[in-house]
């Protein structure tokens, strides 16, 4: 898959995410590290969300896939086509990504019954596809935003 504008926001999200559970109070060497590599990763993608951003406004990128979705379940729950902010829209990923990595951790727990994994997939997977609709919603606002310029 091509990288697009929301792609690359869904990874920076996760990084920054992932940077926040690994804590910093009494860190090990081990955790310094990891909080090192994941700054890194985070850079990184900073980085390239501006060079894709310039390149997009020059006409060389792709910036929007076309997806064939094949969902048996519901539609999404969340009103996307209302929200005409990238920035507004970044938020809202930030926020499911982290809901996301909330149910997967407790899918995760030792104790956990099969009743409440087969819930907890059902919201992950719930989760999942407003994930995928808030990425295409920013695609599709950068594309309208380039066309307008």
């Amino acid at each position: 898959m091509a990288e697009t504008l929301g792609s690359l926001i869904d990874k920076l999200t996760i990084k920054k995410i992932r940077l926040s559970y690994l804590g910093n109070e009494g860190a090990s060497v081990k955790i310094k590290l990891a909080r090192k590599i994941v700054g890194g990763q985070i850079a990184n993608l900073i980085d390239e969300i501006d060079t894709f951003i310039e390149s997009a406004t020059k006409g060389k990128v792709l910036l929007r896939e076309k997806k064939v979705k094949l969902y048996k379940n519901p539609p999404s729950e969340l009103n996307i086509p209302d929200i005409k902010s990238i920035g507004k829209l970044t938020d809202l990923l930030m926020q499911i990504n982290l809901n996301q990595w909330q149910l997967e951790d407790q899918i995760r727990a030792s104790n956990i019954t099969s009743k409440r994994v087969v819930n907890l997939k059902k919201l992950i997977d719930r989760s999942n596809r407003n994930r995928n609709d808030v990425i295409d919603r920013i695609d599709e606002l950068l594309e309208k935003c380039l066309r307008k310029s």
